[in-house]
């Protein structure tokens, strides 16, 4: 278990073979956007299950979750909603109970967050406690603000401009000076205020320029929630003075991390099972290996 009293979410440690005495790095998976397990289910694919797998076969331990919308829906739904609440809260949870496992490396304590999990991470970063995570790395994760995303998803996807135009026009409400997301305007609809609201003003490159700690940043070429060139181009612009941060990109990979044909992906392609990629676990192993302590 991990998290607080209120919300203790089941959680999995896979820990790799390891001699009496030694301890090795954990890497804490964090989770992208709504409800999601511990192995980070999508379609017919287990993105999370496949790297903590992989990654202990290469002698990092993993830590995965529950998340807390999944976990406790109701109660979730009962209070005010905040993306910390949602994301930046647990996963620092889930990283200071990773440190007190046996065998683990209190000084080679990493994060990996997807998607949603990879955007908040430099909050994650900032409110963490000093020197607790040692480099977090970083797939498919939005650079502009998620309510920018959402509306490219929605012309992708070839939604009725009625349905587009409607979440424009709430999305509006949220760049207006006099919003407040504890008394909304009787016209946003969308509920969670807050959750809105942080989203529409988090610009996580910015954040993370200022930063210290070592970043890895992996993005699927084939990816069409959270596009190469949207995204990962802001991330590789935004960071490219930052010697301890490395990017890589993957020609064949979709937002889930598994391989498909064409250019950008379709839904369609997350209900075929499929694994993540050996080189990508290999490719996390080594950054990991060069960058602990």
């Amino acid at each position: 278990m991990i998290g607080n009293s209120t919300y203790p979410l089941p959680a999995t440690l896979t820990i790799p073979t390891y001699k009496q005495g030694e301890k090795v790095p954990v890497v804490v998976l964090v989770h992208g956007s709504g409800p999601s397990d511990r192995d980070e289910l999508f379609g017919n694919i287990k993105t999370f299950r496949y790297i903590a797998v992989g990654l202990a076969s290469k002698g990092i331990a993993v830590l995965r979750y529950e998340k807390r919308t999944m976990e406790h829906p109701f109660k979730f739904s009962k209070e005010i909603a905040t993306v910390d609440k949602e994301t930046t809260d647990d996963a620092i949870y889930a990283a200071k109970s990773a440190v007190q496992q046996e065998g683990i490396d209190p000084n080679n304590v990493f994060i990996l967050g997807h998607s949603q999990g990879g955007m908040m991470m430099p909050r994650i970063l900032s409110h963490a406690p000093s020197s607790l995570i040692r480099g977090a790395i970083i797939l498919a994760a939005p650079a502009r603000t998620m309510p920018e995303l959402l509306i490219d998803q929605y012309r992708y996807l070839g939604y009725p401009q009625e349905i587009i135009t409607f979440y424009e026009k709430q999305f509006t409400y949220l760049q207006d000076p006099s919003f407040n997301p504890n008394n909304p305007p009787s016209k946003f609809v969308l509920g969670f205020p807050y959750v809105w609201y942080d989203f529409a003003h988090w610009h996580p490159v910015e954040v993370a320029k200022k930063q210290l700690e070592p970043l890895f940043i992996l993005q699927g070429a084939r990816d069409y929630q959270v596009t190469k060139q949207e995204e990962f181009s802001r991330w590789q612009e935004g960071l490219s003075h930052r010697s301890n941060v490395t990017f890589k990109e993957y020609p064949k990979l979709n937002y889930a991390f598994t391989e498909g044909e064409g250019s950008l992906s379709l839904p369609s392609e997350y209900m075929i099972p499929a694994n993540v990629p050996e080189y990508v676990i290999e490719d996390i192993a080594k950054w990991i290996n060069d960058t602990k302590q």
